[in-house]
C-alpha cells in the first residue's frame, strides 16, 4: 500500500490479502502504516502522495535507468 502511494495512487487494492487473512488484517496494514509513517516522517498519506513519481524527478532519465537496471538484475535465467 505505502509503494503504491508513494507513487501517486490515491487508492490500493487490497481484496486477496483480506480473502487470505481475513478483514481484521486491516488493522495489522493501518498499524504498519502509521509506523512507517512516523519513522519516515510523513506526515499524511496525501503529503507521501507521488513522492516517488517520476514525474517529480529532477532527472527522469536517471529515474528510467534505475528502474531499468532493477528489472535487469530481478531477472533470473
Amino acid at each position: 500500500v505505502l509503494k503504491m502511494m508513494m507513487v501517486g495512487a490515491k487508492a490500493a487494492m487490497l481484496c486477496s490479502i483480506l480473502l487470505r487473512k481475513g478483514v481484521d488484517h486491516l488493522s495489522k496494514i493501518q498499524k504498519e502504516m502509521v509506523e512507517w509513517m512516523e519513522k519516515n516522517e510523513y506526515e499524511s498519506i496525501h503529503q507521501m502522495q507521488g513522492s516517488m513519481s517520476q514525474k517529480l524527478c529532477t532527472n527522469p532519465k536517471i529515474f528510467e535507468r534505475a528502474n531499468y537496471m532493477k528489472v535487469l538484475q530481478s531477472y533470473n535465467q
